[in-house]
């Protein structure tokens, strides 16, 4: 069981059983914009209520899945990960489950600015035909089982050439509504591509204009992970693949202006910095 959410709990406020009311709480009441946080819901019983099946953040509701290691305990534990957005105004928001809630704080990212400079053909976020359908179905993946244990392992040992979150001018342009989804490593061409964590790999695609060559690694409970812009893919969709394991070859597929690996982590369809992944267990 999460020892945080746990003592946490019990400072708060009292156990009683989950017809009732229960105690949550999350693991960062002061999150930065793209920073993953859990949200727990814990008491007694062995049963979850419908209404507290799902947490609400911002509209959206989140699955809480049941903590497999306090199975049997006298108190039990749900919990849902979730994914601040990175555009997400700083100021305080609630998080709802039933009649029980808590509020985080969301602070500022404090994400910079990059200047680019791309051909004319290049400079775009066109699609082919079926990419966007196919890119949003693995980002929407919610699978029930926690596939990934310890901590995410960078896809790669190269310098990282582009932060998560950052803005960007494209030959001299702001680009609106954009932020930068992930971690750009600038791997050489053919460089080694390793799975971050455990999972499934439910996209593996060829030839898509904006995406090219890429990878989707399901880690269960809303967590994929995505490797962009490939020369070589080395996996097929089905395959359960382990942490460290070599899944592709660095390219410059797609809309690249070089070679390097674009990486993501969608939590629950929500882009989340993978920095705090490499740092943090979950």
């Amino acid at each position: 069981m999460n020892f945080f959410c746990l003592v946490a709990a019990f400072l708060l406020c009292g156990w009683s059983n989950l017809s009732a009311t229960a105690s949550v709480v999350v693991t960062n009441k002061a999150p930065k914009q793209g920073e993953t946080i859990e949200f727990c819901l814990i008491g007694e019983g062995s049963a979850l209520p419908s209404e507290k099946a799902k947490a609400t953040f911002l509209g959206h509701e989140f699955k809480l899945f049941p903590n497999a290691k306090a199975a049997g305990a006298p108190l039990q534990e749900w919990r849902a990960m979730i994914a601040v957005p990175a555009d997400l105004k700083p100021g305080k928001y609630d998080i709802k489950t039933g009649s029980e809630s808590t509020t985080i704080t969301v602070c500022d990212g404090g994400f910079p600015v990059q200047r680019l400079t791309l051909p004319n053909d290049k400079n775009n976020f066109d699609m082919s035909p079926g990419e966007k359908k196919a890119v949003e179905g693995a980002k929407q993946t919610v699978s029930p089982d926690r596939l990934w244990e310890g901590k995410f392992l960078p896809p790669s040992n190269a310098r990282r050439s582009a932060a998560f979150g950052m803005k960007r001018i494209v030959n001299r342009h702001l680009l609106k509504d954009y932020f930068h989804s992930g971690l750009d490593f600038a791997a050489g061409l053919g460089s080694p591509v390793k799975a971050c964590a455990a999972g499934k790999v439910i996209l593996a695609r060829t030839g898509f204009k904006l995406h090219g060559n890429v990878v989707a690694i399901d880690h269960g409970q809303g967590v994929v992970s995505f490797y962009i812009h490939l020369q070589k893919i080395l996996v097929k969709e089905g395959d359960v693949v382990e942490a460290g394991e070599k899944i592709g070859l660095v390219g410059q597929t797609g809309r690249a202006n070089g070679p390097h690996l674009h990486f993501s982590i969608y939590v629950n369809e929500t882009a989340a910095n993978p920095v705090s992944w490499f740092s943090q267990l979950y």
